[in-house]
């Protein structure tokens, strides 16, 4: 067997490796830490509150494609 069809072989999604997979590709729970931030859809809604609360606004502006890919 070549090197190359082991190494596929061995990635291959079944039964038996289903858990191993499953565990690579969810997010640990250090990723997730951003979610618990009280994120804003709207500036004026933001501004309004921090206005009331007395507290800083972190505008995240982008253009272009999430992942570089423009």
């Amino acid at each position: 067997m070549t090197t190359l069809l082991a190494l596929l072989l061995a990635q291959e999604l079944t039964d038996a490796s289903f858990e191993k997979w499953r565990d690579h590709v969810l997010p640990k729970s250090e990723e997730l830490e951003w979610a618990k931030v009280g994120w804003r859809a709207s500036f004026w809604e933001a501004a309004v509150e921090a206005k009331e609360k007395d507290k800083p606004i972190l505008l995240w502006a982008m253009n272009g494609h999430p992942l570089a890919c423009t």
